[in-house]
């Protein structure tokens, strides 16, 4: 496989607080602090953490939703982060979205029929008879029947509605799709079905999928390969199966042990997190997590762990695995 999507050193800050005599923000919510990962062409790769830990607004800045602060981003080798105009348009084809609330995300005045088709028109694709076809294969494509297209989105249930935003991304044939959380919505019956959907689109299209949640259970059922999140920086990252049965980071290793358990009677010891989440306008010195970590040592409070590969294709930021190699 070749790498299809490349983030270097990404960063996100928002302008917070009051404003000096220059009209210049006081403070910075570092929303997204110096993260950088790869996926494959092919891959689905999730991307987790508490809310607020700013994996949403990752998926923004690669799609360019939000102006990056810093960094680079790279799509099947060329450098994105500046594009702008025709050439953004061009890699909006590429590059879709499947957002979290489908409620929210589709004009409940317009039919499903003139939501896909604003989209085969704004990307010169298809027009009249050919767009017609063309949206009835992409309602087949995701489970529905060819007459929802004259209805409204009032109309549908949650998890149909959703079907109908995959379908909106999918119209323009893109390589790459960034789910922001599109199961969190809906049902838990309904969860599954979209889940499958999204892995069965993904062989028959080929697709590339970078999947957002706060559901470590959802990531696992659909991901290939894992990054964790925490107050804006990748805390560790590996294979679904390496991650899961061995994770190296406490916070990993908090989020995997809250995971509910299949039966009442099975036990399980538990990573108890401890504290509130510090303030991304005012991050501590060191490891982020330092302040709710069991296993916190001097060294946590001081320095900042870097980011690095401990297990072949397992990657970590924690001082625990400095000492070990020392």
């Amino acid at each position: 496989m070749s790498t299809l999507l490349q983030v270097e050193g990404l960063k996100k800050y928002f302008p917070a607080g009051k404003t000096n005599f220059l009209g210049k923000h006081t403070q910075l919510l570092k929303a997204v602090d110096n993260i950088s990962f790869a996926i494959e062409e092919g891959e689905i790769f999730g991307l987790v953490g508490e809310s607020g830990c700013g994996k949403s607004t990752t998926g923004r800045c690669i799609l360019k939703i939000e102006e990056i602060t810093d960094g680079r981003v790279f799509f099947s080798g060329k450098d994105i982060t500046d594009v702008s105009g025709k050439e953004l348009l061009d890699v909006r084809r590429e590059m879709q979205m499947i957002f979290q609330n489908p409620y929210s995300s589709l004009n409940p005045r317009m039919t499903i029929r003139q939501t896909l088709e604003e989209v085969l028109k704004v990307h010169g694709i298809a027009s009249g008879k050919k767009a017609e076809e063309r949206i009835a294969e992409l309602l087949e494509q995701v489970g529905l029947p060819k007459d929802a297209m004259d209805r409204h989105p009032h109309e549908f249930s949650g998890g149909q509605l959703q079907r109908i935003v995959i379908a909106r991304a999918l119209a323009v044939e893109p390589k790459f799709i960034f789910a922001d959380e599109p199961v969190s919505a809906l049902d838990v019956s309904v969860q599954a079905q979209i889940l499958n959907l999204l892995a069965t689109l993904r062989e028959e299209l080929g697709l590339t999928i970078l999947f957002v949640a706060h559901d470590l259970s959802v990531v696992e059922h659909i991901s290939d390969r894992v990054g964790v999140m925490y107050l804006g920086q990748m805390v560790e990252m590996a294979d679904v199966e390496q991650l899961y049965e061995t994770p190296l980071h406490p916070y990993t290793q908090a989020l995997i042990d809250a995971i509910p358990v299949n039966h009442p009677n099975e036990k399980k010891d538990k990573t108890t997190l401890e504290g509130d989440i510090p303030s991304p306008l005012d991050p501590p010195i060191g490891c982020r997590f330092a302040s709710r970590c069991s296993k916190c040592f001097a060294r946590c409070t001081k320095e900042v762990p870097n980011f690095r590969e401990v297990k072949p294709g397992h990657y970590v930021a924690c001082h625990l695995y400095d000492e070990a190699e020392e």
